[in-house]
């Protein structure tokens, strides 16, 4: 026992000292990849900081110069659109602090947030400090946003300065014309990183590792200065560092955790207590060697108990055999013959006389399919001394079947010998209810199949189109909403809204079965041009979206786009016709701009909308600038709409005079729009919106209304004008119910004259066009083609349209001066008016010397400033008074 007892005290002690070697190696190793882990976590927090710096300066730079933009494209009226704009950017940037226009570096206009600043901002030269010249310069040099900063302001603020290049696009383009100057809040721009950064009080981000960060500028030939953010150690604390490259400047950004680090990690003190476990359960091993054999002679004791128990057991064991009706059998491997108890002759339909049993004799109790089976599988368990299992059938007198389980076991009997043991069991209940269960699981396994079929059936009905196996609009919208739900939100995604172009003339022209076979191939179409991850959906008559998440960059998609236009070009052939069709596409991105699904297609409709406004057959992508535009275009839709309901829409008239005499023969009449903010609006400013939204023939009625009005006026003052000339739109000119609405108003006839644009393209009216022009010189109103030679009329439209006069646009006009080419091609269209027996008028007549060649040239009717700019009715009635301006009119 001593002996023992030494040993084992020996092996507890190299078993302590094997534990604590592999211990303290496993610390060691946690150690170092715990130093791994804080670094990548650091890493992960700056990236963070870093892009969101970035992301904060950048948006407010894009903001910027959107205005700079608004700025430069009239810089006559910088201070009204700067009034305009700056603060509405202010209200959507609360931390731009101030801005400002300085046209020549000179500081005229702010807006600011404590409004005591303006005054001393206002009329300050930008350039007066060296570090401000650097930076006006290198956005003049590279024309983009240049930061600098931060710098304190008389507020008491600490802020960055952006500088924004102005240049004049309308006067001189690609001059500088000043500069947008505005200050950025920098404890606003420094947030995220106070939010990582624990060591002034912050309250750290939740679940966020402790940081502590520091920032310098490094854009002065690469040569760092001081930190502006954080303390200069950290640099010089082996920091995780990131570059942000700015436009005008370059910050380092560092970042170590808090504490540093040589922290470690949480799990150490667990470890040294697992190792101090680990060694004291190895000496607790002796111990246990010294037990076990104390308890070797009491085992022994037990086992002669268990032998008795064992027998006992035998006994019941035997009973319950008997009792259950299990047959009991061995097999010798050497002879093959079986020795069967007497249960085994019952369930195999046999008598105990027979004796031992052959495998021959074995064999003839079997059902002829399950002979070789059963027999393999003996043999098999006897040459490779392993578990014997089967199942068979028992051939029973009458032709009766009886299941037999059977199962067996090598084992080696007291003498040594191998044998075979095993018992059988009756199991032909189970196999009937077997095979009932089997045969009804069919039948429901049947059922819920035809059921699971008819399912899938209405569920892919109820989420795709009929016509081309794409998804519908409820598929769309689940797509979508899974996706927000998946990602927590649609950032990421992009949505590519599609609509042919020309789909109603193919079905017009070709039937609407020609219509469904485009259908079919834009949708084939579209499935070759994307991914299986993303989804196609048919959501109008020829309308489609694509969804792509995770979508790649702008310059990605725009390509696929292009791809998409590009092959819907190609002509399509259906039952020998050619087909041809365009798509227009606007694509929307998920994001700051559209959060839910809902925002998103409104973006992408948009997007559809200016590509088709754009030309079709093309793609745009929706952007902060067309948000703007779409903005600025329904304010202004909406002020139209309700100008026209509160009459601020007003008629102004400018004179035409005799070419010849310079006689006043008559007027034109221009709409001007009393706009209660911006003031006089000239059509320039309105008639693109309400080109749009199909309100230019209610424009061209309130200015027929007003012209009718005033003339009433100024006959009470004895004035009757022999002519007037008002603009009438396309959309006017094909109104069905435009002669009813004339007739109405009783227009003398002889005294009124309407203006066609040349671009509504005579050569090709439509026969409500053709009606109402026939059916305008009946009331007497004659017909004049304004801007002729910029648009596309014909001699073949003008013989067939048989106006009483032409007008000359402005543009062919005020060259002949200087250039002989273009006094020919002048002359050219009053031969062709003097040939078609026509009136011609020159418009835009600026000087004498300009009237008296048009006169000469052959022009009947001059009208421009040199005469007279347009007027306010009274200003006009005065004009038409006066002694001097109507020397020659005829007062009724």
């Amino acid at each position: 026992m001593t002996r023992l007892a030494r040993f084992s005290a020996l092996s507890s002690l190299c078993a302590i000292a094997l534990v604590f070697a592999v211990g303290a190696l496993f610390r060691a190793q946690k150690t170092d990849m715990f130093q791994r882990e804080l670094r990548i976590k650091v890493d992960s927090q700056l990236s963070l900081i870093t892009t969101q710096i970035e992301s904060d300066i950048r948006l407010r730079m894009t903001a910027l110069n959107g205005l700079a933009d608004s700025i430069s494209t009239d810089t006559g009226n910088a201070e009204p659109v700067f009034d305009r704009l700056a603060p509405l950017i202010r209200a959507r940037h609360a931390d731009l602090l101030r801005i400002s226009v300085a046209p020549q570096n000179q500081a005229t206009a702010v807006s600011a947030h404590n409004p005591d600043e303006i005054d001393s901002i206002r009329q300050l030269r930008l350039d007066r400090f060296p570090a401000m010249r650097r930076a006006i310069e290198r956005a003049r040099k590279h024309a983009k946003p240049s930061i600098f900063g931060p710098v304190r302001l008389p507020s008491g603020h600490t802020a960055f300065e952006i500088f924004v290049p102005i240049y004049d696009e309308a006067g001189m383009p690609g001059r500088l014309w000043g500069v947008i100057e505005s200050a950025m809040d920098a404890d606003h721009l420094l947030r995220m990183a106070r939010r990582y950064d624990s060591s002034d009080g912050q309250q750290q981000e939740a679940g966020a590792q402790a940081i502590s960060v520091a920032i310098r500028d490094v854009s002065l030939n690469n040569r760092a200065q001081d930190p502006f953010f954080g303390h200069y150690a950290i640099f010089s604390d082996n920091p995780v560092t990131r570059v942000l490259d700015l436009h005008g400047g370059r910050w380092e950004m560092a970042a170590t955790p808090q504490g540093g680090w040589a922290v470690p990690p949480p799990e150490a003190a667990m470890i040294d207590r697992l190792i101090a476990v680990s060694m004291a359960a190895s000496g607790a091993i002796a111990f246990l060697v010294s037990m076990l054999v104390k308890d070797r002679r009491e085992t022994r004791t037990r086992l002669e108990r268990r032998e008795r128990e064992v027998l006992s057991l035998s006994q019941r064991l035997d009973f319950a055999l008997s009792a259950s009706g299990i047959g009991v059998w061995d097999l010798d491997p050497d002879t093959e013959i079986q020795t069967w108890d007497d249960r085994m002759y019952t369930l195999h339909g046999r008598s105990a006389q027979e004796g031992a049993i052959s495998l021959q004799k074995f064999r003839k109790t079997l059902h002829a399919d399950d002979v070789s089976p059963c027999l393999i599988a003996l043999r098999q368990a006897l040459l490779q001394e392993k578990d014997y299992r089967m199942e068979y059938r028992v051939v029973l007198p009458f032709g009766r079947l009886r299941h037999i389980r059977s199962f067996g076991a090598p084992h080696q009997d007291a003498a040594g010998r191998m044998k075979l043991i095993g018992i059988s069991v009756d199991i032909t209940d189970d196999v009937i209810k077997a095979e009932a269960l089997r045969k009804a699981h069919a039948v429901a396994e049947a059922r819920n199949h035809a059921l699971a079929e008819a399912n899938s059936l209405i569920e892919h009905n109820a989420y795709h189109d009929p016509l081309t196996a794409l998804g519908n609009r409820r598929k769309l919208d689940r797509q979508l909403a899974e996706i927000a739900h998946a990602a927590g939100g649609l950032a990421g995604t992009a949505l590519l809204h599609l609509d042919l172009d020309r789909f109603k003339q193919i079905n017009d022209t070709h039937g609407h079965a020609a219509g469904d076979a485009m259908l079919i191939h834009t949708a084939q179409v579209l499935r070759q041009c994307v991914t299986s991850r993303d989804l196609v959906a048919r959501i109008g008559g020829d309308e489609f979206v694509i969804v792509i998440s995770p979508a790649p960059d702008r310059q990605a998609l725009t390509a696929l786009a292009d791809e998409i236009v590009e092959r819907m070009r190609q002509p399509h052939q259906h039952n020998g016709v050619t087909c041809r069709s365009g798509v227009s596409i606007g694509i929307a991105l998920g994001g700051p701009m559209a959060q839910d699904a809902a925002a998103l297609m409104i973006n992408a409709d948009v997007a559809l909308y200016r590509a088709k406004q754009n030309g079709r057959n093309r793609v745009e992508v929706y952007t902060e600038a067309l948000q703007s535009a779409v903005t600025v275009g329904k304010r202004m839709a909406d002020e139209i709409m309700e100008g026209l309901e509160r009459n601020e829409f007003v008629a102004w008239y400018q004179p035409q005079v005799d070419a010849r005499s310079h006689r006043m023969v008559g007027a034109e009449v221009l709409i001007r729009w009393n706009h209660p903010r911006q003031g006089l609006l000239a059509p320039a400013a309105f008639l693109p919106v309400a080109e749009e939204i199909g309100v230019v023939p209610l424009i061209d009625a309130v200015a027929l209304r007003r012209a009718l009005t005033d003339q009433l006026h100024w006959a009470t003052h004895n004035v009757t004008l022999p002519r007037l000339s008002v603009n009438v739109s396309a959309r006017r000119l094909a109104d069905p119910d435009l002669l009813d609405s004339l007739k109405a108003i009783d227009i003398p006839a002889g005294r009124m004259t309407f203006e066609l644009v040349e671009s509504i393209f005579l050569d090709e009216s439509s026969q409500t066009v053709s009606a109402n022009l026939e059916g305008l010189k009946a009331l007497g109103i004659a017909i004049e083609i304004d801007d002729f030679g910029t648009g596309h009329t014909s001699i073949l439209g003008l013989l067939r349209t048989k106006p009483n006069g032409l007008k000359i646009d402005r543009r062919l006009v005020m060259p002949i001066l200087t250039e002989p080419s273009a006094r020919r091609v002048l002359r050219s269209i009053v031969e062709i008016g003097r040939a078609l027996d026509l009136t011609v008028t020159a418009e835009g007549v600026e000087t004498l010397e300009l009237a008296a060649m048009l006169a000469e040239i052959g022009c009947t009717t001059l009208q421009g400033y040199v005469f007279s700019r347009p007027l306010p009715p009274d200003a006009f009635l005065q004009y038409m008074l006066d002694e001097k301006a109507r020397r020659q009119l005829i007062v009724a």
